[in-house]
C-alpha cells in the first residue's frame, strides 16, 4: 500500500489518477484500488495520471487566468487617481495585450484534453469567456485610441 508519496512524485512524474470503477483517487503503484478493491492496470493507470495533471495544470491556469483578468477594472480605474494613474495605465494596458494571448496559448496547449471532468469544462468556458471579453476589450480601446488621435485640433 503506497503512502501518497513515490520516487514517481518526486521525479515529477505523475503519480496519481483517478479509479475508473469507484472515481476515487489512487496511486499508479497500487495493485488494487484501496477504496473498491478493483485491480489496476498499471499502463492503463500511467495515462490517466498524465491526463489528470494535465488536467490540474488546465484548471489552476485558468483559475489564475481569470483572477488576472478580474484586476483589469481595478486598473482601468486607476488611470483616473492622480500620483498613481501612470500604473493603471500600465497595468491596463498590460493585461489588455497578454490575456487574448494567454487564452489563446491555453486553447492551443490544453483545448484538446478528452476529459469528463466537470471543473476541466469549467475552466475551458471561463477561458473561451476571457479570451472574447478581454479581447473585446482591447478591440474597443484600440479602435477609440485611433479615433481620438485623428481627431483634428480644436480650433484656438
Amino acid at each position: 500500500m503506497s503512502d501518497g508519496f513515490t520516487i514517481g512524485a518526486a521525479m515529477h512524474v505523475p503519480t496519481i489518477f483517478e479509479c475508473p470503477n469507484c472515481k476515487e483517487t489512487i496511486d499508479t503503484s497500487a495493485e488494487t484500488c484501496r477504496f473498491c478493491g478493483v485491480k489496476v492496470d498499471h499502463e492503463a493507470a500511467l495515462r490517466a495520471a498524465v491526463v489528470m495533471a494535465k488536467v490540474n495544470q488546465a484548471c489552476s491556469d485558468a483559475s489564475y487566468m481569470r483572477s488576472t483578468a478580474l484586476t483589469l477594472p481595478v486598473f482601468f480605474a486607476l488611470q483616473f487617481v492622480p500620483f498613481i494613474s501612470q500604473v493603471g495605465r500600465i497595468g491596463y494596458c498590460g493585461i489588455t495585450l497578454i490575456t487574448p494571448f494567454w487564452a489563446l496559448r491555453w486553447w492551443l496547449k490544453y483545448g484538446g484534453i478528452e476529459t469528463d471532468d466537470a471543473d476541466f469544462r469549467q475552466a475551458r468556458n471561463r477561458v473561451k469567456w476571457i479570451g472574447i471579453i478581454v479581447s473585446s476589450v482591447l478591440v474597443v480601446t484600440t479602435v477609440a485610441s485611433i479615433y481620438i488621435l485623428l481627431q483634428p485640433p480644436a480650433p484656438s
